[in-house]
């Protein structure tokens, strides 16, 4: 079983060596020595492997401070917990360390029971939290494709209007289908398809389509009984209802 591996971020150096010393005692693995920010990255740069644990002291060499570390390596180590040590037992300094989302929190001086503890307690949590992460994130990628696949499902029915007789008329495309087969219409023919398929089983008048047909100029009832006489011979002689005195309707399921 691979040993737990903790990095010890303290600027002290006896303290830090005992600390080392400890952590063999208890079966942990110290993966290294830093007294500052800058030796800090230095360290992780230079290994190839990320520690499991961070034993970080608040106050180090230095302008950045630990809990100001440890906030800048959660960003790139972000399943590592970390375990505080001072000697400050002040709240406003525990809260601030609070802030960062630690696993932990020793006041110096401590017990080798209590540093252990903390240690188990800290990896076990972690454990914990990347499982739940990453439970949450497969929940987050189902959600997603079932909403993209919802989404494209709404636009597909948005965007096409089932008709009788196995028709079916996209809007996206302007084209009519009969089954998977493109049925062939001139501009004008279309042009009646799609102002019927606006809204689908309701009359239109045939004002209404003869302006869609010649917007510029009205061609008259003749113009507009031959176009309408030839889309029918190209589709399904009921496909299109004409109701005397209120329009046309194209037939919907």
């Amino acid at each position: 079983m691979n040993k737990i591996k903790i990095l010890i971020v303290e600027d002290e150096p006896i303290i830090a060596l005992n600390l080392k010393q400890v952590l063999s005692e208890l079966g942990y693995e110290p993966y290294g020595i830093s007294n500052n920010r800058c030796n800090t990255l230095k360290l992780l740069n230079e290994k190839k492997e990320i520690p499991d644990l961070i034993l970080m002291d608040i106050y180090l060499q230095g302008p950045t401070t630990g809990i100001m570390l440890a906030k800048e390596l959660k960003e790139t180590l972000i399943n590592t917990p970390v375990v505080f040590l001072t000697a400050n037992s002040e709240l406003a300094t525990i809260k601030e360390a609070s802030e960062t989302l630690a696993y932990g929190y020793l006041i110096k001086p401590y017990k080798k029971s209590h540093l252990q503890a903390a240690i188990e307690i800290a990896i076990k949590k972690a454990d914990e939290d990347k499982k739940n992460s990453l439970n949450l994130d497969a929940i987050k990628n189902i959600n997603k494709s079932l909403e993209q696949q919802l989404l494209l499902e709404n636009e597909t029915k948005s965007r096409t209007v089932k008709l009788k007789y196995g028709y079916l008329f996209d809007k996206g495309k302007d084209v009519l289908y009969f089954g998977d087969e493109a049925v062939t219409l001139t501009n004008k023919e279309l042009a009646i398809v799609k102002i019927l398929c606006k809204t689908p089983g309701q009359n239109i008048s045939q004002e209404q389509i003869e302006y869609a047909i010649w917007q510029d100029e009205p061609a008259g009832y003749a113009a507009f009984r031959t176009v309408l006489f030839r889309l029918r011979n190209k589709i399904h002689k009921d496909l299109i209802i004409n109701q005397k005195n209120i329009g046309y309707r194209i037939e919907i399921l």
